[in-house]
C-alpha cells in the first residue's frame, strides 16, 4: 500500500507541473499584453525615450517567451522579481501580508469543519428529522449569499448595533494580545466560513444518505447494533471521504473569498495585496501571487486525496 500511495503522489506531482506552467505562462502573457510595465515604472511624466530605456533595462523588449523563461528560472530559485509599485522584493511583500491571511483562512476553515461535523453528526443520528430539513434550507441560503454581503451584515449587527467586535482592521500579535488579535478576525472568519460550511453540509448529508442505504448498515441493524454505534463506528468515517474532497476543492473558494472579505474588513492580507496590485498594474506581484495560488490549490487537493485514501479502504484498493 505504501508504494502505491507514493506512486500516486509522484503521478499527481508530475501532472501538476504542466498545470503550473500553463497557469503562470497564461497569466504572464495576459498581464504584459494588457499593460505596459515600463510605463508604470517611468510614471506619467516620462518621455517615450525614457519609457523605452526602462523597457530595455527590465528586459521587456525581449520576446514574451524569453521573458517568461527568465522569470521562471528566477522563480525556481525563490526570486519572484521586484515590485513595480513598492520597489521591493515580491517574496518579501508576500511574506509580509501572508500571516493575517493564513490565520483568517485557518479560522474560517476550522469554523466550517467543526460546525459541519457537529451538525452532520446530529443529522446523521436523526436523518429526515426537523433539524435535517432546517439545515438543508440554511445551506442553500448560505451558499446563495455572497461573502461581502454577509460580511457587511455581520458588521452591521455585531460591530455597530452590538459593538462586540471591531468593524475592521487588524492588529498583529506583536501589537496586542492573542484575544484582541483574534477579535479582529472573528467576523471575517465567520463571513468566510459560513459558505464553506454550507457546501460541506450538503456534501456530508448526501454522503451520509448514501452510506445509510449500504448493505453493511442493514446487516448491522439486523444484528441489533445501535444507531449510535453504526453512525460513529462506520457511517461517519465512510461518509467523510467526499467531505474531505470538497474541503480540498474549497481552497480555491477560500482564496477568492478572502479577496473580498479582506477588503470589506480592511485586513492587510494577501487578498488586499492582490487587489491593490491589480489596480496599480504591479505585474510582478500579480504574477507571483497567481503562482502561489496555483501551488496552494494543487497541494491542498493532493493532501485531500491522501486523506481520502486513509479514510476509505475501497479507495486504497483502487490505487
Amino acid at each position: 500500500m505504501g508504494s502505491a500511495i507514493l506512486r500516486r503522489i509522484g503521478l499527481r506531482a508530475l501532472s501538476a507541473i504542466p498545470i503550473l506552467l500553463a497557469v503562470t505562462f497564461g497569466t504572464y502573457v495576459m498581464l504584459f499584453s494588457i499593460g505596459d510595465a515600463a510605463a508604470v515604472v517611468a510614471g506619467e511624466s516620462a518621455t517615450p525615450e525614457q519609457v523605452e530605456q526602462i523597457r530595455s533595462q527590465l528586459g521587456l523588449d525581449q520576446p514574451v517567451l524569453l521573458q517568461y523563461l527568465t522569470w521562471l528560472g528566477e522563480a525556481l530559485r525563490g526570486d519572484l522579481g521586484e515590485s513595480l509599485h513598492h520597489r521591493g522584493a515580491v517574496t518579501d511583500l508576500i511574506a509580509h501580508h501572508m500571516p493575517s491571511t493564513l490565520l483568517l483562512s485557518f479560522l474560517a476553515l476550522l469554523i466550517a469543519v467543526v460546525a459541519t461535523m457537529a451538525m452532520g453528526s446530529a443529522v446523521g443520528l436523526r436523518p429526515g428529522g426537523l433539524l435535517d430539513r432546517g439545515l438543508r434550507g440554511f445551506s442553500l441560503l448560505g451558499i446563495a449569499v455572497p461573502h461581502f454581503l454577509l460580511g457587511l451584515l455581520l458588521i452591521l449587527f455585531f460591530a455597530i448595533w452590538l459593538p462586540w467586535f471591531p468593524a475592521g482592521g487588524y492588529r498583529t500579535l506583536a501589537e496586542v494580545g492573542v484575544g484582541e488579535m483574534l477579535s479582529y478576525l472573528v467576523l471575517p472568519a465567520v463571513a468566510l466560513g459560513i459558505s464553506l460550511m454550507c457546501q460541506q453540509m450538503r456534501t456530508f448529508r448526501a454522503s451520509l444518505a448514501t452510506e445509510y442505504e449500504a448493505d453493511y448498515v442493514r446487516t448491522a441493524r439486523m444484528k441489533g447494533v445501535s444507531g449510535h454505534n453504526i453512525f460513529f463506528r462506520h457511517v461517519s468515517r465512510n461518509a467523510s471521504g467526499p467531505l474531505v474532497t470538497v474541503i480540498g476543492l474549497e481552497v480555491g473558494v477560500l482564496i477568492t473569498g478572502a479577496l473580498l472579505v479582506e477588503v470589506v474588513f480592511a485586513i492587510p492580507g494577501i487578498g488586499t495585496l492582490t487587489l491593490d496590485s491589480v489596480r496599480d498594474q504591479d505585474f510582478p506581484v500579480v504574477q507571483g501571487l497567481v503562482a502561489l495560488f496555483a501551488i496552494v490549490v494543487i497541494t491542498a487537493n493532493l493532501v485531500a486525496d491522501l486523506v481520502v485514501l486513509w479514510l476509505d479502504p475501497a479507495a486504497r484498493e483502487r490505487t
